[in-house]
């Protein structure tokens, strides 16, 4: 959980010690590091420095082959930092620009979603209609479009997404030439994009379940997500919801700041939202600075992926009884992570409290047994039920392993024939040659982008009922043959069991290649137990408001 402060007395001594190793391979001579140490008055850092600086030497002068310094100390401040925790982490260059460009909400690109063609392969094809004003809107970039050279250079043998989106992403006002296969052309397309600010939206799904019943997933806590709620719900009406479903699964965290403006939106003014731990045992409560604007029943999904923000948004909204929780346990990390810039652009989040929910409950999960098995470990860690606290209505939730759903439900799962599919990109690509209308007897889809724009509401409902792929429909059988043809071996009853899946998978690749990624979502929320079971959920949800 990323958080900004300055540095406290007890953590100067570890930076410090951080910056004398980062600059061992830079400019400074040992000499001028063990005075550093000297000074200090420590002569336990000084003996550890003079280690560190004697074994680095050697290695640099007598190791087989000839080393990268900068890497080897950036490797021993890793090492330093796995003592510490499991998040306490060192940023090289590279992954604190992204962390920034996480933080501060933009990047500069083309602003397009992309994935491999071939999983494990660089070659990339856009999966929905680039947004109106991004840089690939303006040169026309397509779902279904092969992006197979970047600046003359093939890249199938590019690794996905590292070096890929690395290549295609650049400083703003730079250019960047893509070499497009366009399905249905013969010859490639040859593109000259300008760079520009995309921003990196935190939620991108909002919409209604069921008249006067909203959704809303939040992907991550960014620098804009408490704005992104406010448009969300005024996008909604917030005014005449009924309810609402807040999807925080799989949400790992991010800005504090973010996440207690989520809160705000749905409690009361001045209402504790979490408090904050120091080593020094001060307590810092972060109260609701404005308070919520409408009140009605709300479900917040939260699974084992959860984490941090997720957390913290989760615990007090169900501390102060204003939802019930549904899913499963989340991961249990509530630990203050303070962000620090360091030299040569590397940046270092170091651990400087815990997080508290306002009834007191840790959130944070032990370590133990060990690091691997708590980042790792499958399966629900059960909070330690002899930690027991109450929420406002006097309802009992338990501390130190996450935060408890009020309701647990399992995710339904794909089965293994649908997770099959999906895995070999099959319905990615029987959605293309049948919107292209390469699949006997299926009609070719007639419509540009534009004119979808240009579409009324009643009509682009109108032209999704065409599109609807049906269990029993001719279409599903058509992908059955086209399954056969691609050397998938299946039996009769592993196509009859995932029929329901099959279908509605479908139908999601259809409908995000054409509409959009959220249209994509729409369908796949109707065959999601957990968010159906939310909608059961909301009279509950009502009669704990009351309460």
């Amino acid at each position: 959980m990323s958080h900004s402060s300055s540095i406290p007395t007890t953590t100067r001594r570890i930076s410090s010690f951080l910056l004398s190793l980062l600059v061992i391979a830079g400019t400074w001579t040992a000499t001028r590091r063990l005075e550093a140490a000297n000074d200090k008055g420590d002569p336990d850092l000084l003996k550890a420095l003079q280690q560190f600086s004697g074994v680095l030497s050697k290695v640099e002068s007598s190791y087989a082959t000839e080393v990268d310094s900068t890497e080897l100390v950036e490797s021993a401040v890793r090492g330093l930092l796995r003592t510490l925790d499991p998040h306490s982490s060192f940023f090289t260059a590279s992954d604190y620009s992204k962390l920034q460009e996480e933080q501060e909400g933009q990047y500069y690109g083309l602003g397009i979603l992309i994935r491999p063609v071939v999983p494990g392969s660089g070659r990339v094809v856009v999966v929905e209609p680039p947004s109106p004003g991004t840089p690939a809107y303006k040169v026309g970039l397509q779902p279904g479009d092969v992006i197979f050279r970047v600046d003359g250079e093939p890249i199938d043998e590019w690794v996905y997404p590292d070096e890929v989106i690395s290549r295609i992403k650049g400083p703003k006002g730079t250019r960047v030439r893509i070499s497009v296969q366009r399905p249905g052309e013969a010859a490639p397309i040859e593109l000259e994009v300008e760079r520009d600010a995309i921003p990196l939206y935190t939620i991108k799904h909002v919409f209604h379940l069921k008249p006067g019943v909203g959704y809303i997933r939040i992907e991550r806590f960014g620098s804009t997500t408490g704005k992104e709620l406010r448009e969300a719900l005024d996008q909604l009406g917030e005014k005449e919801l009924g309810g609402l479903v807040l999807d925080l699964r799989n949400n790992p965290g991010g800005s504090l700041r973010e996440a207690i403006a989520v809160s705000d939106r749905f409690l009361k003014r001045d209402q504790v939202i979490v408090k904050t731990l120091s080593r020094e045992g001060d307590t810092q409560p972060y109260r609701a600075p404005e308070g919520r604007e409408q009140l009605y029943p709300m479900v917040v999904l939260i699974n084992r992926h959860s984490a941090s923000g997720s957390e913290i948004v989760a615990g007090a909204l169900q501390d102060h009884d204003r939802a019930l929780l549904l899913g499963a346990t989340t991961f249990g990390k509530a630990l203050v992570q303070t962000v620090f810039s360091l030299p040569g652009e590397r940046g270092l989040a170091l651990t400087t409290g815990r997080y508290h929910t306002p009834s007191g409950r840790l959130i944070q999960r032990p370590f133990q047994p060990g690091f691997y098995d708590y980042l790792y470990g499958n399966g629900d860690v059960a909070p330690a039920l002899n930690q027991v606290f109450l929420t406002d209505s006097g309802r009992p939730v338990y501390g130190g392993g996450g935060i408890r759903p009020d309701v647990e439900e399992k995710i339904d799962r794909y089965t293994p024939f649908a997770a099959n599919v999906n895995r070999k990109n099959l319905f990615y690509k029987f959605a293309g040659i049948l919107i292209r209308g390469e699949v006997e007897g299926e009609k070719r889809f007639e419509h540009s982008l534009d004119e979808l724009r240009e579409l009324s509401t009643k009509e682009l409902e109108g032209l999704k009922q065409e599109l609807a792929v049906s269990e029993e429909g001719a279409t599903l059988g058509k992908f059955r043959q086209f399954l056969e043809g691609e050397g998938l071996e299946f039996r009769n009853e592993d196509f009859a069991e995932s029929r329901h899946q099959l279908a509605n998978r479908l139908q999601q690749e259809v409908f995000l290649v054409l509409f959009g990624e959220t249209e994509g979502m729409k369908v796949q929320v109707r065959i999601d137990n957990q968010v159906q079971k939310a909608l059961e959920l909301l009279p509950r949800a009502r009669a704990l408001l009351e309460r």
